[in-house]
């Protein structure tokens, strides 16, 4: 039984029920509510109306939900580094970093409390959903302060990696491209050349690290932090990292490595990679006390086998650059 109180007052009974049972996925909760197990005030509730204040709610049965955090979010993200004001954690890919919108995913932040239950853990900067690597988790509200501060002023220095489909003609070269909304794909982004109504600057510096035939292996240094921006930079330049379907990647295939490759009939080939290739490398900050602090992310297994295919097979591969 649930009472309504005065400071929830107008909030929806899926979210009221969502409240008492963390983690719960919507679709359980709207299932629960249609099959008439939830009333409010003694009367049957089939609809996912507001609720008002002193309102009661009653859940006649609660059958088995289905926890938000999927199996890969069950195992913690791994401690790289710990200071006296923050950790960084290796982000694993597939998990985001706040709960997404379907609440099916209660994503890093959902595990702040496990990770470390007796500090007050803030998320202060985000990686893509399938963006895999170093993530700072803030000590408390002070802390949380200082590292939106250092953000801000671009003081903490960020290294990706990305495996593209294409070779660059230079070995070092920087994208200064306008980053906006995409009006024709709702959560998307556009380059532009020039200045535009709702768009914002966005500086990404680039070295190649390894040339290969059809793909090269960059470094990423952002300067700014606009969303999707190394994705969007690369794309605009012809450079779209394998694997990212919303911004041109193509996928990983066997077939367009090896030479002399046969298809079996009737199978359809599996990609190398199930995401993009896209690795938050190294972050150098300045933590609270002053002190320079770096960290690295290894390679995650699934990109150092996709890189190990890309070697093996390459016909050309030219000098690595340092």
């Amino acid at each position: 039984m649930l009472v309504v109180e005065p400071e929830l007052a107008g909030v929806r009974l899926a979210d009221l029920l969502a409240r008492s049972e963390p983690g719960a996925h919507r679709a359980d909760l709207r299932q629960l509510i249609a099959s008439g197990e939830v009333s409010v005030n003694g009367e049957v509730c089939l609809n996912d109306r507001r609720m008002r204040t002193g309102d009661v709610v009653l859940v006649a049965s609660r059958p088995h939900l289905r926890r938000a955090e999927a199996a890969r979010e069950l195992d913690l993200p791994a401690v790289l580094r710990a200071t006296a004001a923050c950790i960084v954690v290796a982000k694993p890919p597939g998990m985001p970093c706040v709960p997404d919108r379907s609440g099916q995913q209660a994503g890093v932040h959902g595990l702040l409390h496990r990770l470390r239950p007796l500090d007050d853990l803030r998320i202060v900067h985000r990686l893509d959903r399938d963006t895999s690597g170093c993530l700072i988790l803030a000590k408390g509200a002070d802390a949380a302060r200082h590292f939106d501060q250092q953000f801000q002023a671009h003081r903490v220095q960020k290294t990706y990696l990305a495996l593209v489909a294409g070779t660059p003609t230079d070995d070092a070269f920087t994208i200064d491209l306008w980053l906006g909304p995409d009006r024709r794909r709702p959560g998307k982004v556009v380059a532009s050349e020039t200045p535009r109504k709702g768009f914002r600057e966005a500086h990404t510096s680039v070295s190649v690290r390894e040339r290969f035939d059809r793909h090269a292996l960059l470094e990423l240094r952002p300067t700014t932090g606009r969303g999707h921006q190394l994705r969007v930079h690369l794309q605009a330049i012809g450079l779209p990292i394998v694997g990212d379907r919303d911004y041109g990647g193509e996928a990983l295939l066997l077939s367009r490595l090896k030479a002399g490759y046969k298809q079996r009939a009737g199978v359809d080939e599996r990609p190398l990679l199930q995401r993009m290739f896209l690795h938050a490398e190294r972050v150098v900050f300045d933590d609270v006390d002053g002190q320079q602090v770096t960290v690295e992310a290894p390679l995650p297994d699934d990109l150092a086998v996709a890189l190990r295919h890309v070697e093996k097979y390459a016909s050309r591969r030219r000098t690595q650059c340092d």
